[in-house]
């Protein structure tokens, strides 16, 4: 057993805390990771708005070390370096058997409770938990990569690039030329635009409130940003000449964007949902015009990616130049500062702040 301190939310709209946790040895098909780096992403803050349990172990993008493993376990070994993948497949389902492991309707956790709380068993977001100096996952929640990637940079890769970069080449396949519009340039949203740009759209439009991120996103590889205000969608029309853009990214997960998101559409263009909206959010809009201008509004969730083939060639990508990481991450907070940092969202800390265990 590993004694460790954690990130735990108690209990919907609040803050969380930091207290000790006792985590359990890996049984047969599971990993255990101690976690050298974990990524603080808006989907954590989502959680704390929408779990459906509490307390909960918080978060889930995260890389480190493997520790130690159980029976059955081959593809890592003590020392590897890792990813955490927290949509571990469970490769027996009918999507998974039909080669659309994205689909799986089985996605794997431990066989039980592996993280107890002051005597309780206590569960973990996302099958992951990585707020936390050790996690036990299912043997696919753990990915080897490359020893030589920066854990700081790695962690990123279990969401912010999965999500954004996937988004674009995998759930939406932006072909070469497309016209591509991305409604937020934060760590999701600027991996959207590197997978727009590895997918050699012709525009990429990126529309943002902040005029840093915008800033930064021309860096990453749009060709045109604009500021997140009423007048953006007659200015996406300006510079696609009337058309419309063939694909809508929505990275915020706010329904008056995703109409918004409607309204910058070419014919046959598709709005591809990427931000976590509310549970209880909906999204009035008028149906005639999708039938008649064949549009589609698409879900997203990781990107769609295979996680063992892609999160080790996202690493790749990075140590080759070619993925650009260091500019979304821009602080480094200790484990005990994370509570602060989300009850103070207002001060600038870049665009991942990534916790360094």
């Amino acid at each position: 057993m590993k004694h460790s301190p954690g990130i735990i939310l108690t209990q919907l709209a609040t803050l969380p805390i930091v207290d000790e946790v006792v985590v359990a040895a890996p049984e047969r098909g599971e990993v255990l990771v101690q976690v050298q780096a974990s990524g603080i992403c808006h989907t954590d803050l989502s959680y704390m708005r929408d779990a459906r349990t509490t307390p909960v172990l918080l978060g889930h993008e995260g890389a480190g070390v493997v520790a130690a493993v159980g029976e059955g376990v081959s593809h890592v070994q003590p020392g590897d370096h890792v990813v955490i993948n927290w949509q571990a497949k469970c490769q027996r389902c009918r999507h998974c058997v039909a080669g659309r492991q994205d689909l799986c309707e089985a996605v794997q956790g431990t066989a039980g409770p592996r993280v107890t709380w002051r005597g309780q068993p206590l569960p973990v977001m996302l099958n992951a938990g990585t707020f936390c100096q050790y996690v036990v996952v299912p043997a696919g929640g753990a990915v080897p990569i490359r020893r030589d990637m920066p854990f700081e940079k790695a962690a990123l890769l279990g969401c912010a690039v999965a999500t954004g970069v996937g988004a674009a080449l995998y759930t939406a396949a932006v072909a070469p030329g497309d016209t591509v519009v991305i409604l937020g340039a934060g760590g999701v949203g600027l991996n959207v635009v590197q997978g727009a740009r590895l997918a050699h759209a012709g525009s990429i439009i990126v529309i943002d409130l902040d005029a840093a991120k915008l800033e930064l996103a021309q860096r990453y590889g749009a060709t045109h940003v604009l500021p997140g205000d009423d007048a953006a969608v007659a200015a996406v029309q300006r510079l696609t000449a009337g058309r419309g853009a063939d694909h809508v990214f929505e990275v915020v997960g706010l329904p008056e964007l995703m109409l918004r998101g409607i309204d910058m559409l070419a014919r046959g263009g598709t709005l591809t949902l990427v931000g976590a909206a509310a549970r209880t959010a909906t999204l009035p809009f008028a149906p005639r015009r999708f039938m008649s201008q064949q549009q589609t509004i698409r879900g997203c969730i990781y990107g769609n990616i295979r996680p063992e083939r892609d999160l080790p060639l996202f690493a790749d990508w990075y140590m080759a130049g070619t993925l650009l990481l260091d500019e979304l991450h821009t602080v480094t907070v200790a484990l005990d500062e994370v509570p602060e940092l989300f009850n103070t969202p207002h001060i600038p800390r870049g665009i991942r702040p990534v916790v360094r265990l």
